[in-house]
This record gives structure tokens, C-alpha cells and sequence, in this order.
């Protein structure tokens, strides 16, 4: 019964692209799941009985790591992130699939990234507990729906992720509005000096684009991007590995064992078209 009401959900993962403006591929790609109906995967796991919701995180995270190996993820160096629920408290069963989930398909362990969510209407202390967890583990985390509440700067006082993802609606006429620069500049200058790397999620038009730019942002994640990324990755030709840059590393990263993302110092707006 529990199986046939987690297949009526019919579960798919789309993987949608992170690139660093004036690189030729993408650095990292998120794996997101959505249900039947369109339906976002809160929305579905929302409408399971508490105990089948763990069962449903499990499978976005064995579906996550299938996609992104069907898609040819292993032919690249990029980085897989993947969503994982804190609430619940069930961390170390679900990093625990998740590792034996990564191992079965071969795919490298110390490219995953988990993104947890920073939303304020979340759990703030099952998210701590779940990056406590993975980076016990060795595990890089994403602070995913980063809008700079209370939630979200509690977590990022307390840890030090790989990444802040910048929750859409900070970034959405970010060009046309004069208060969400200040917010986004004050969130980089609080990253930049944790060496910790802010991506733009949403982004959908080149004003945005260069207004994010010009405040010294260079890594985004938006639709106009998936296309010609998808294009790359399907494309054996087009997945060569390029050098990675040494940077700094946050002296309370050192325990994640990770290798450098190949950051720029400047944003080559002109070389991505929107």
C-alpha cells in the first residue's frame, strides 16, 4: 500500500544548471523533483502521512543520483545537489541512502552537494542538525532559499557552507529596485570573507543579469541557462575537463576534503546569451 501511494505520484527529477559567467559548462547542476499534476515535491510530500514522507525523500534521492548518471554527469567533474528534507528528524538515515545510493552508481562521493533549505517558514534546527550531519560526514552543503531572515543568518553564523543560494525573489528586477541590491551586496560581502560562494537562482533577464554582475556575483542558475547547458552535457565532445583554479579555502572547510571550484574573478556577461 505504501509503495502503490508513492507510485501514484510519479516522481521526476529534472536536473537544472549552476554556471559560473565565462566558464563553457557548468559547474554544478541541481536535481529537482516534482510530482504528478506539476506538483512541487513539498506539496507532495505534504500530502503523505509523516511516516511515508521519509520513503519519498528516499526516492528524490536515489532518482536524483539516476538522473544525473543517465544524463552523463559522470563524463564531466561537475557537481551534483541535491535536495534533502531536515524536517522529520530522520538525517542519518537519509545521508546514509544517500551515500549508498552514490556508491552504487559510482558516482564520486565528494561531488554531491546537499542543499538545505534556509526558507524562514522552515524547521531552523533540523536544518542545523542536517548540516551538522553532513559535514560530520564530509558532506559539502548548499543554503538553499537564502533571503537573509533570521533562519537563514542563523544558519550561516553557525556554519560555514559551500554554497548560499540566493532565494528567487531577491533576485527577481533586482535591476529595477533599490532595495534588494543593498541586501544581496551585504549577503556577498558576508560570504566573500567565509569563502563561501553565492549562486543566483531565478535569474531570467540580462538586466538582472548584469546587475548581479556589477555587485561581483558570478555564479547563477536560471531556465534561459538550461538549454544550451543541456546541450553540453548530452554532448561527449563537449564534457572535457577544464584546469581548476586553486582558491582560498575557509579555514573551517578544511574537514570537507573537496577539490577547488573554479571561481572568476570577474563576470563575462557578454559571453552568455539570455
Amino acid at each position: 500500500m505504501d509503495d502503490r501511494m508513492l507510485d501514484s505520484l510519479h516522481l521526476e527529477v529534472t536536473l537544472k544548471p549552476m554556471i559560473a559567467l565565462g566558464a563553457s559548462q557548468p559547474f554544478a547542476w541541481q536535481a529537482v523533483a516534482t510530482a504528478s499534476r506539476g506538483r512541487s515535491f513539498s506539496a507532495a510530500a505534504a500530502a503523505l502521512p509523516p511516516e511515508l514522507r521519509i520513503s519519498l525523500e528516499a526516492r528524490r534521492i536515489t532518482l536524483a543520483v539516476e538522473r544525473a548518471v543517465a544524463a552523463g554527469l559522470l563524463r564531466s567533474d561537475a557537481l551534483l545537489a541535491v535536495p534533502v528534507g531536515a524536517a522529520g528528524g530522520k538525517t542519518e538515515p537519509l545521508l546514509s541512502h544517500l551515500f549508498r545510493t552514490a556508491l552504487a552508481h559510482r558516482f564520486p562521493v565528494d561531488r554531491l552537494v546537499v542543499e538545505v533549505s534556509a526558507d524562514e517558514r522552515g524547521d531552523r534546527d533540523s536544518a542545523a542538525a542536517l548540516i551538522k550531519a553532513c559535514m560530520a560526514r564530509g558532506l559539502s552543503v548548499a543554503l538553499d532559499a537564502f533571503a537573509a531572515g533570521p533562519v537563514a543568518l542563523n544558519l550561516l553564523a553557525r556554519f560555514t557552507p559551500r554554497f548560499v543560494k540566493l532565494d528567487g525573489t531577491l533576485v527577481r528586477r533586482i535591476d529595477a529596485s533599490a532595495s534588494r541590491r543593498p541586501i544581496v551586496e551585504g549577503v556577498m560581502r558576508l560570504a566573500r570573507g567565509m569563502g563561501v560562494t553565492v549562486v543566483a537562482t531565478g535569474v531570467e533577464t540580462r538586466g538582472e543579469l548584469e546587475a548581479l554582475a556589477a555587485l561581483g556575483l558570478c555564479h547563477v542558475q536560471g531556465d534561459w541557462t538550461a538549454e544550451p547547458a543541456v546541450r553540453t552535457l548530452t554532448n561527449p565532445a563537449l564534457l572535457r575537463r577544464e584546469p581548476r583554479a586553486t582558491v582560498p579555502q575557509h579555514r573551517r572547510l578544511a574537514h570537507h576534503h573537496r577539490a577547488s571550484l573554479p571561481l572568476r574573478t570577474t563576470c563575462q556577461v557578454a559571453q552568455l546569451a539570455l
